[in-house]
């Protein structure tokens, strides 16, 4: 009788896990390297909140964060496979791949903030991304 109500437990708890997976139409997944609670990792989620409710629950994020599904190397190739659909990396990695990234990683390159948001934005605004786009 006991073995009956664990199984039992355990195939509702199957048959909510797999309605509540596919209650969304698409569900993106994301990865971070930093744990649970994170900011970057909050931030993910709040963003992929916000999705699921402005999209009427067609689109979902599905966060794997403490570096579930391997670290920043890894996860950039499971990226440009098609594996992972959003990665949260920083541009350390890059700079191997894409020499315009290794500029922002030098160190006391920037005197101030304000220089190095006006930098930013130029880049953001002007081609130097095309690599990023074309390497993926």
């Amino acid at each position: 009788m006991k073995l009956t109500k664990t199984i039992g437990a355990a195939l509702l708890a199957s048959v909510a896990m797999v309605s509540a997976a596919t209650a969304c139409e698409i569900t993106l997944r994301s990865s971070d390297t930093h744990p649970e609670g994170y900011p970057t990792v909050a931030a993910v989620q709040a963003m992929g909140d916000m999705l699921k409710e402005r999209t009427d629950g067609r689109l979902c994020i599905e966060v794997f964060h403490s570096a579930q599904l391997g670290e920043e190397k890894d996860t950039i190739e499971q990226t440009q496979f098609g594996v992972i659909d959003m990665n949260r990396v920083s541009l350390g990695p890059f700079n191997n791949i894409i020499e315009e990234t290794q500029i922002p990683s030098l160190p006391y390159i920037f005197r101030s903030v304000s220089t190095c948001t006006r930098s930013w934005m130029a880049l953001l605004a002007g081609k130097s991304l095309k690599p990023l786009a074309t390497t993926t």
